[in-house]
């Protein structure tokens, strides 16, 4: 295919300089010329080449409170071996530890089955040219690494070893390092550590034909989605598009396809109620020696059904683009914005900023001067290669994805290798691969958009009256009232032209049904979509704005170039208080609903999880049942009373921060009290949601996924410890958490490999106590995992007990550094006062009273607090509530096993039958546990199982059955067979037997007897709640936020009451 222009890869060379590092007299070469970089980036910059040949840029931030360092390798899944797909994943996880990396990979695999946009993903590679590397499969899984390597009789670590020694070159190596010392340390370092780094060329291999050729194109794909939706995807061939990014021509096409306002292929599809949204975007500078363009519609039932018609537009649109010409000043619109946005550039963190700038290092066309511009800025308009680009997105050049449920008078009776995607492939129609045309009366509704009302007036700083001499940390309360309080924070150490205003409405009309929750979600995407069309312009801008409903209120969200954000604050207010809902968008987005709510119960387990650990600890709560069963209740007239009601009373707060003064906050605040017009409302009724205060127990919930093909189960054991309002408890906590998160990665992920997913988590409700909670989301019976995140409880007080002072020390200065961090941006600065304030708690200053508690806080504090809140041993108010969500695959106990065995032997049960090992009941796992002795060693133990597991079998059972009872461990003799013991099965077996004689220690933890609404107690005392709003009848209530300072405003009510 045809290169869009003849340029060669920029200058390397000019302006590198020999030099030696001050240290170690160490060479390297430097870049003497000039870099181009934001003027509001203080950074100082250093690009530097090493002998052999690996590009470094070093970065000294004297902000910086913490360094990163970023390695980019410019190799990947175009390099696999065919016989062993995914192995570059695999190297990227880890070089040593292959067959614990092995299971890690298969289970990120495993946990991406049922995502639909990685099945789509990988349906286009493998309808792909099967000779080329982007039709393989990229992820890899046990079968394609470890399966295929034993198949070839191939040693899979050498293999990736081998693979590691081919391919990973110093020359395609991209090195960033940010740190607050100087460029001549950061260089000493980077030349000390890399240097030694083999040179091996450019090792990237190279194809000279493209993967989406003549025989893929032009082919219509049908296949099946997962949920419920209706996608179409138009994906044209293109070269490769590195060799653009000055002129940036794709942007220009992406913005022009992208755009919402009238005349667009959005407006035009929208008003015809086929599609919801669309989005059209080139593969970048991804690709070597290639290129795509896709633009992929989210369609409605019926815009699904009018596919060709869909198909058309879209091609109409293009033709519009290609006989108007390239337009030169929409061209300069977008690159004076990209100028502005590259010129007051936000500052990122450390470790964003050093992974962005190393994975975008690799383009050859870039020369050394436009490392960090060159993303932003553009080289000049060029019509001719624009119009060129244009040329490749005809209607010869591509093929057509159909994703749906079901599709009418196709049979999918082909199926995609690893995700099992049932899909046909047909031959476009010749009426689409050429001449391509949409209806006369279509074609007079498109056109391009018009000039850009939203660009900013001005890019002048407002700095304050006086000057600071440290930023202020506390926003101004402006007003308050009954109605309202709005905050102000003028921007002090920034000094860019940016902006960010926020509000919430809370009415108690917002949040306080299932019915009313599904009103005022349904209210926020219509508003939304009409807005969309309407405010393109504002985004085209790069300003941003979210309607979204939150923690029980409705939530706006304006951000980006200040001067035009009061426009368009009031706008979108003006659109919310007058919506009269349209009759075709009303039932296009009720249907949206619908099909949202059914489709949330095929969520990752560890998203279920939360969602069911909120419906248990709030009131009110609504969980998916709920939901579906208010679906039929939706109304067009019942949403437009909604509407009414939201307003008649409710409270409003309003945080207008960044480059304002005062007056202007103050003009924007009387605005939207204009245009709201809220009525007195109670505080109380506003905080339609309570936090439930459970007393101390240990609770458990087991819930079965409802997506027959979901292969994970997830588990979150919550801890509840101390109030969200005692600093002390929290920063310890804090540096609990800090600790034990790497501890409990380290056993249960990478010693005892239960999961992909694992981590040590923190999280809290505005009202109520902090929680600590450890999850997991994998393959393994969550029973089990239960069982194992107990015993790392149990053993890691021994490790807090051995923590040297300089592990404690550091731990405490990492989370002291991380405190003290500067917000980075104006957003940044929004973000954190606007939690405070939303929190109701107004504890501006909580960051530097973390840090006094942190400096006092000692290890004996930590043990303290353990064995206060997480020790079962010792914790008198121990409160715990375990979530259990198993996919359907795994057994799980009835309600009436539950209470009959103790969780060990569930435990141990559901490992043999987990490994296909059904012959045993539960009764004869608690017998065989009853009777063991204790003392005996774990071979024994397994052998006197296995004998038992083969005194219950049929005489047909074959030793090769015996045999499967699972791999690696140990080898035991019994007579007659060879039994493998599972890793798994050896371990239930011992956490059974040990526990066996324990007395039921939690029993008398609770002090209500939750039998009397028909709850069940395990053994060992452990609540099941079956019905957790019943449960939730029994608990009492926290109180609402109280704020933690008096609210002061500085204009008083009076002087409110005279200018209203």
């Amino acid at each position: 295919m045809e290169a869009f222009n003849n340029y060669q890869p920029a200058d390397w060379e000019t302006n590198f300089e020999s030099k030696l590092t001050v240290e170690s007299s160490l060479p390297y070469k430097a870049y003497t010329g000039h870099i181009e970089k934001s003027g509001n980036d203080k950074n100082q910059y250093r690009l530097i080449r090493l002998p052999n040949n690996l590009t470094a840029l070093c970065v000294q931030d004297v902000d910086a409170k913490e360094a990163a360092a970023s390695l980019s390798v410019n190799i990947g899944s175009s390099a696999n071996p065919v016989e062993l797909q995914g192995l570059a994943h695999f190297l990227e996880h880890m070089l040593f530890l292959v067959n614990r990396e092995l299971k890690a990979v298969d289970s990120e695999y495993k946990g991406n089955l049922q995502s639909d946009s990685r099945r789509i993903y990988q349906l286009v590679a493998r309808t792909s040219n099967p000779a080329h590397p982007f039709s393989w499969f990229p992820t890899g899984n046990t079968g394609t690494l470890k399966g295929a390597a034993e198949e070839l009789g191939l040693d899979l670590r050498d293999e990736l070893i081998k693979f590691y020694h081919k391919y990973y070159s110093a020359d395609i190596m991209r090195l960033v390092v940010v740190g607050n010392h100087s460029l001549d340390m950061l260089s000493e370092w980077v030349t000390s550590k890399f240097s030694d780094v083999k040179s091996k060329g450019n090792t990237k291999p190279k194809f000279d034909f493209h993967p989406i050729g003549k025989a893929e194109l032009g082919k219509v794909i049908h296949y099946k989605t997962v949920r419920e939706k209706y996608e179409l995807k138009l994906q044209f061939s293109l070269p490769e598009l590195k060799s653009t990014y000055g002129e940036k021509p794709f942007a220009y096409i992406n913005t022009l396809l992208n755009h919402k306002e009238p005349g667009s292929i959005y407006s035009v599809l929208r008003k015809n109620g086929w599609a919801t949204a669309i989005s059209a975007h080139s593969s970048g500078m991804y690709y070597d020696g290639f290129g795509t363009y896709d633009i992929s519609v989210a369609a409605t039932p019926e815009g699904l059904e009018n596919y060709e018609a869909i198909v058309s537009i879209i091609f109409g649109y293009i033709n519009i683009l290609i006989e108007n010409g390239p337009q030169e000043w929409y061209y300069k619109e977008l690159a004076e914005i990209n100028q502005a946005e590259f010129d007051f550039k936000d500052k990122e963190d450390a470790e964003t900023y050093a992974r962005t700038l190393s994975s975008r290092g690799h383009n050859q066309y870039v020369p050394p001067h436009q490392i960090l511009s060159h993303n932003y800025l553009s080289s000049g308009y060029d019509a001719g290669l624009i119009s060129k680009c244009l040329s490749y997105l005809n209607p010869s050049n591509y093929r057509l994805f159909i994703g749906a449920q079901e599709h009418k008078a196709v049979e999918r009776k082909l199926e995609e290798k690893y995700y099992n995607i049932l899909h046909h492939i047909a031959d476009l129609p010749s009426h689409m691969t050429s001449n391509v045309k949409c209806s006369p009366s279509v074609a007079k509704m498109l056109h391009l958009p018009s000039c850009n009302a939203y660009l900013p007036e001005s890019l002048s700083v407002t700095k304050p009256a006086t000057p600071v001499d440290k930023p202020t940390i506390e926003p101004v309360l402006l007003k308050k009232n009954d109605r309202f309080e709005v905050w102000f924070k003028q921007d002090d150490q920034f000094f860019t032209p940016h902006g960010h205003i926020g509000l919430t409405i809370s009415s108690e009309y917002v949040n306080n049904s299932p019915l009313n929750h599904l009103l005022s979600t349904l209210l926020c995407k219509l508003v939304s979509t009409e807005l969309q069309e309407q405010l393109f312009c504002a985004l085209r801008a790069n300003s941003n704005f979210y309607l979204t409903l939150r923690e029980g209120s409705i939530n706006v969200d304006v951000s980006g170039f200040s001067s035009g954000l009061p426009l368009l604050l009031k706008t979108i207010l003006q659109k919310i208080k007058t919506f009269k809902v349209d009759t075709q968008q009303f039932s296009i987005y009720r249907d949206e609903i619908e099909r949202m709510v059914q489709s949330q119960r095929l969520d990752n387990p560890i998203s279920l999880i939360y969602r069911q650990l909120d419906a248990v600890n709030m009131v009110p709560a609504f969980d998916l049942d709920m939901l579906e069963e208010v679906l039929k209740d939706i109304t067009l007239d019942g949403l437009q009373k909604h509407i009414e009601l939201l307003f008649s009373k409710a409270y409003v707060k309003m945080l207008v921060s960044g480059n304002y003064n005062q007056s202007v906050a103050l003009d924007t605040s009387n605005q939207v009290l204009d245009i709201l017009q809220p009525q007195p409302v109670s505080r109380s009724s506003t905080n339609a949601r309570r936090i439930l205060d459970i007393e101390p127990g240990y609770y458990t919930q087991i819930v079965s996924i409802s997506d027959q093909k979901c292969l994970s189960s997830a588990v979150m054991c919550t801890f509840y410890c101390g109030s969200v309002y005692d600093t002390q408890d929290k920063v310890t906590l804090q540096v609990l958490k800090y600790l034990a998160h790497r501890a409990y990665f380290a056993q249960l992920r990478t010693s005892e490999q239960l999961a992909y997913k694992v981590g040590a988590i923190l999280d809290s409700y505005k009202e109520g106590r902090d929680m600590l909670l450890f999850a997991l989301e994998g393959e393994s019976n969550p029973i089990y995992v239960t069982q194992r995140i107990n015993e790392f409880l149990r053993q890691y007080r021994q490790k807090l007990q051995k923590l040297t002072a300089g592990e404690f020390e550091s731990s405490i200065q990492s989370l002291i550094s991380l405190k003290q961090e500067k917000p980075k941006s104006i957003d940044d600065e929004f973000s954190r006062l606007w939690t405070h304030i939303k929190s109701d708690k107004y504890k501006f200053d909580a960051l530097d009273k973390d840090v006094e508690h942190l400096k006092l806080l000692s290890k004996d504090d930590l043990l303290a607090f353990w064995d206060k809140y997480v020790n079962e041993d010792t914790a008198q108010g121990y409160t715990r509530l375990d979530m259990q969500i198993s996919s359907a695959k795994i057994w799980q106990p009835t309600a009436e096993e539950f209470e009959m065995y103790p969780s060990t032997i569930l435990a141990l049960y559901g490992s043999l039958r987990s490994e296909g090992h059904t012959g045993l009941s539960i009764a004869d796992v608690q017998s065989f546990v009853s009777s063991a002795d204790a003392s005996s060693s774990i071979e024994s133990l397994l052998a006197e199982l296995s004998e038992l597991y083969l005194s219950k079998q049929t005489p047909s059972v074959s030793n090769e059955t015996a045999e499967a009872l699972d791999t690696t461990v140990v080898s035991v003799e019994a007579p007659g067979i060879v039994l493998k013991s599972s890793s798994k099965i050896a371990t239930a077996l011992k956490m059974a037997i040990s526990s066996a004689n324990e007395a039921p220690k939690f029993a008398t933890l609770s002090k209500t007897n939750f039998a009397n609404i028909k709850m069940k107690q395990s053994p060992e005392g452990i609540w099941l709640i079956n019905d957790y709003k019943r449960f939730q009848h029994t608990q009492a209530l926290h109180g609402i936020s109280v704020p933690l300072r008096k609210l002061v405003p500085l204009i008083a009510e009076s002087a409110l009451a005279d200018n209203n």
